[in-house]
């Protein structure tokens, strides 16, 4: 059985909605998946925003099928939403902002082509 080469894939900068006079910036890498341009493969991501009005939000989901390039390489588009939970880095822990309404904001955008391939002949 053949076992497809795993790789992972870098999210380019992307901004969120504007929402509650605010919008964060988001980038991140992907999980590594095992997968090649034509087969439909997915990956999960999962990270934070960057900090804007004193707060982050998590993010969590999963990219788009592949999508082939002809170069033979791929990418993924992403669209997902930031979790409603404002929170803040204080005191070693992260926690809630109750003082910020939950509210969340939506991103998209390509990754870039797949990264940490071996080298051939490996």
């Amino acid at each position: 059985m053949l076992l497809l080469p795993p790789h992972a894939h870098y999210f380019f900068p992307a901004l969120t909605t504007f929402t509650l006079g605010h919008r964060h910036r988001v980038t991140f890498f992907v999980y590594a998946a095992n997968g090649i341009a034509g087969d439909g493969h997915v990956h999960r991501f999962q990270g934070t925003t960057d900090l804007d009005a004193e707060h982050f939000h998590r993010i969590t989901g999963y990219t788009g099928p592949a999508i082939p390039l002809e170069s033979g390489a791929h990418f993924h588009w992403i669209q997902a939403e930031a979790e409603e939970e404002p929170f803040q880095f204080r005191e070693g822990y992260y926690k809630t902002v109750l003082t910020i309404p939950r509210h969340s904001h939506r991103f998209a955008g390509p990754t870039g082509t797949g990264i940490g391939y071996f080298p051939e002949g490996w």
